[in-house]
């Protein structure tokens, strides 16, 4: 355990140190209402650009925001572009003054590897944080993130040129996760085809069915604001009172006569005009709960504290100050202040209230403490231990002693579990319901709720969390870090929830069409169908804050540029048009199961439309005996892309296979490769890809390659029919019928190929990767004037490198193995 808390507080302070430079900006509002970017002050107002880059004018900032570490754009006036970013939505400022920062919020995510696991991941972290949370209300600062998305998406000063590919991911963290979710449907109701989209919103413990506080807490500040004359309590009375946190609370708090909490829902912000929000589906939603679902409330005491001290003179009372916070089930007394100064009459309230929402499973928060702390501290200084007392003309010790100093509980309920997962009963909200009190993990269906939750997928503290063995909920958003001492259980923790909403991001990341990533840095990571419950599938690059192990290649070589060696980082080449072999790299022994072959390609003036990308591993530099991988797009915009290749689970597949080379094809143009390297610490489960369309492949609508010069292929025609005619120059020569994606013929058992006699007597036949043994298509039976050979597809599919072993390839291979061969195709079929 020693050693995994020491590593942990390595990667932690490690993520910190390699982030690139952050880059702020601040936001506000013109007199039209529209966005603007601040660049300076004029006398009293704030002088800026609005999304077009015209100048505008406003009066107080209200929402900023703090790039981390994106990547350089030198014809952009920033020098920076947005690539797929993950936006990070504060929560509410508890200090009245509001006086967090960017900076204090990039310590939290800090703390947690956050930032950097993003950016690995091929993420651009983007903190947003509103300057007021309090004093505004949730729907104003939501209608502002919503504008904000709306300026990113589309701006004349940071560039976003994935935008409609890659849109933004929203994750907001507790009220941050209100304000996210209500902002990110105003503005995808809103927004053209051209913008932006959604692509997943996510919370950490927010409050979507309210949050709560003790109810004899505000009942409290409000006695000793405005019987105690404390400014602290005012503060904090006043913030309670405020919108911002007024729309949070599930009791509702007022001043009408004397001031009391009241639970209520109806007619409120969070139960009316934001579930619209909640139902809206256009975007998978992931809700996450830092409470337990236990099925019961935590165990806890019918006292919180009972503070109570007396200045005494002998037999008379010069003065005296009772404060009691208590629990109730059954409209007991929560709050018993009381306050008396010499001869004065006393000044008592007692409030009396069902609490039953003060101790609902959910996370907590030290509310308590945090006003007995304040009150004793009061006391203190109002009857200090040594205090005197003047009586005409001389001073009088006065004896001072404590009735009661007692924290009994330092802590309750504040984002109720069932809150926070947006959870339902019988199509109510569970807020509103027992099940809030009583549902527990069992049976529940976290990650396909249904009609149990607004969301997507919703997750709680359940037997898998590492925090469910505490006896009472952790504290919400509670930080791994307290006085430079790690709590490895607390981190742990974190990692879970950011496991469990990354994973869900993975899964809505897939191109099922394509059998691919959207975000290649995913693959060797997640998986589109793991069980984001499953610990097991959680990636080290979580585990270990963001960080990469890499090796780089001790070989290289460059067939369009002789002179590039392994110590160039960064190699360009003109590639002509056609399928073709541009790198070589050697790892220097067995490749190893599980890695992941990465590399960065950017294409300029290219002389079509479209490029693709394909990686053999071999046992040669020359590859005989080699693996085909996945045929991916390359973007032809001028831009680099990251291209990943996941190895097989099974390492004897990777047996003798020592080379890397990278496959091109191509109307031609200039390319430039860069940042080759193998990714030691992913472990992805390849997906069993969607079955083929057709038993056809040929005659059919899959294109055709040849290799290279050597083979020509034509269509062929005599009194026999139409078929394809393959012309082998000498040995090694082929081509491949391209499907378009990987396939699965899952349900057949053989691949029928049907050719002219007295051909194919030298071809071999195989999907994907070529096995030891041949599949030749010599020797078939003659039928109906042609030969038709039978090749069961065990023979031709590499089972140990295919996903989970499935009958599974994007194309088939057709290479001689003898000179000047020459193969006629009649039809190729599954059967």
């Amino acid at each position: 355990m020693m050693k995994r808390c020491l590593w942990l507080a390595f990667v932690t302070i490690f993520a910190t140190s390699v982030m690139a430079k952050n880059m702020d900006y601040t936001f506000f509002l013109d007199r039209k209402g529209n966005l603007c970017v601040e660049k300076g002050k004029a006398l009293f107002n704030l002088k800026g650009l609005d999304r077009a880059g015209n100048m505008c004018v406003g009066t107080a900032p209200s929402v900023r925001i703090r790039i981390m570490d994106a990547p350089a754009d030198e014809n952009s006036s920033t020098g920076i572009y947005l690539e797929r970013p993950f936006m990070i939505v504060d929560g509410i400022d508890l200090n009245p003054d509001e006086k967090k920062t960017l900076t204090d919020l990039e310590g939290d995510v800090q703390q947690v590897g956050l930032p950097l696991t993003l950016k690995s991941l091929g993420y651009t972290p983007v903190l947003v944080q509103f300057t007021e949370t309090v004093r505004t209300s949730l729907q104003e600062n939501s209608k502002t993130l919503s504008k904000l998305f709306s300026f990113l998406s589309d701006n004349e000063h940071i560039p976003f040129p994935g935008a409609v590919q890659d849109g933004f991911v929203v994750m907001g963290i507790s009220q941050g996760g209100v304000i996210g979710r209500y902002g990110a449907y105003l503005y995808d109701t809103h927004r053209s085809e051209s913008d932006a989209p959604i692509r997943l919103f996510a919370s950490l413990d927010s409050p979507h069915q309210g949050a709560v506080m003790p109810m004899g807490l505000f009942n409290t500040v409000a006695f000793w604001s405005e019987k105690g004359g404390s400014s602290a309590a005012e503060m904090f009375k006043d913030m309670l009172l405020a919108k911002g946190a007024a729309d949070l609370l599930v009791y509702e708090n007022s001043c009408e006569g004397s001031c009391k909490s009241t639970a209520k829902t109806k007619g409120r912000f969070l139960y009316e005009d934001y579930r619209y929000a909640a139902e809206y589906k256009k975007f998978p939603t992931v809700l996450v709960a830092q409470g337990q679902l236990k099925g019961r409330d935590p165990v806890h005491s019918n006292d919180y504290y009972l503070l109570e001290r007396h200045a005494e003179k002998g037999p008379a009372t010069l003065g005296s100050a009772v404060s009691h916070m208590h629990y109730s089930d059954n409209n007991g007394t929560v709050a018993r202040n009381r306050i008396k100064e010499t001869t004065d009459d006393a000044v008592l309230d007692d409030f009396k209230g069902t609490s039953r929402y003060d101790f609902i499973q959910g996370s907590t928060y030290p509310f308590a403490a945090t006003i007995y702390n304040s009150l004793r501290q009061g006391f203190l200084d109002a009857m200090p231990n040594d205090m005197k007392k003047g009586i005409l003309f001389w001073d009088v010790d006065v004896n001072t002693s404590w009735g009661r100093d007692e924290l009994v509980q330092d802590r309750s309920t504040f984002i109720p579990t069932a809150s926070a997962m947006d959870m339902k009963c019988n199509g109510e909200l569970a807020i509103r319901s027992n099940c809030g009190f009583t549902q527990s993990y069992n049976g529940f269906p976290f990650e396909n709720p249904g009609a149990r939750s607004t969301a997507t997928a919703a997750f709680a503290v359940d037997p898998t969390h590492p925090r469910y063995a505490e006896a009472i909920s952790g504290r919400h958003i509670e930080m791994p870090f307290d006085n430079d001492t790690l709590n490895a259980v607390v981190l742990n923790g974190m990692q879970v929830d950011f496991w469990r909403i990354l994973c869900e991001v993975a899964k809505y990341d897939y191109d099922y069409s394509v059998g691919q990533f959207r975000n290649p840095k995913l693959i060797g990571y997640f998986s589109p169908n793991t069980k984001c419950m499953d610990l097991e599938k959680m990636p080290d690059i979580i585990r270990n804050a963001g960080v990469v192990q890499t090796i780089p290649f001790a070989y290289a070589r460059y067939d369009y540029n002789a002179n590039a060696t392994e110590k160039k980082s960064e190699v360009k080449f003109k590639v002509p048009a056609g399928w073709k072999k541009v790198a070589a790299w050697n790892y220097g022994s067995d490749v190893q199961a599980n890695t992941t072959f990465e590399v960065n390609i950017k294409v300029e003036n290219p002389k079509g439309n479209w490029m693709k990308a394909e990686l053999l591993v071999c046992r040669t530099k020359f590859c005989s005996g080699s693996l085909q991988l996945n045929e991916m797009s390359v973007p032809v915009d001028g831009s680099s892309h990251t291209l990943r290749w996941q190895m097989p689970a099974n390492g004897g597949a990777l047996n003798g296979m020592r080379w890397f080379r990278l496959v091109l094809n191509s109307d031609g143009g200039d390319v430039t490769v860069s940042n080759a390297q193998l990714v030691l610490n992913t472990r992805g489960d390849a997906v069993v890809p969607p079955k083929i369309s057709s038993a056809s492949i040929y005659p059919s609508r899959y294109e055709y390659f040849p290799w290279d010069n050597g083979t020509q292929v034509k269509t062929y025609t005599d009194e026999l029919g139409v078929g394809l005619e393959l012309k082998f120059d000498r040995a090694l020569r082929g081509m491949h019928i391209e499907m378009g994606q990987m396939v699965s013929m899952e349900g057949y058992s053989n691949l029928i190929v049907e050719h002219w006699p007295g051909t194919c007597q030298n071809t071999l036949v195989y999907f994907d990767s070529k096995k030891l043994t041949n599949a030749n298509l010599a020797n078939g039976l003659s039928q109906n004037g042609f030969i038709r050979k039978v090749l069961p597809l065990h023979e031709i599919i590499d089972l140990n490198t295919t996903p989970q072993g499935s009958k599974s390839a994007h194309r088939l291979n057709l290479q001689s193995v003898g000179s000047s061969d020459r193969c006629i195709i009649k039809s190729i079929m599954l059967e």
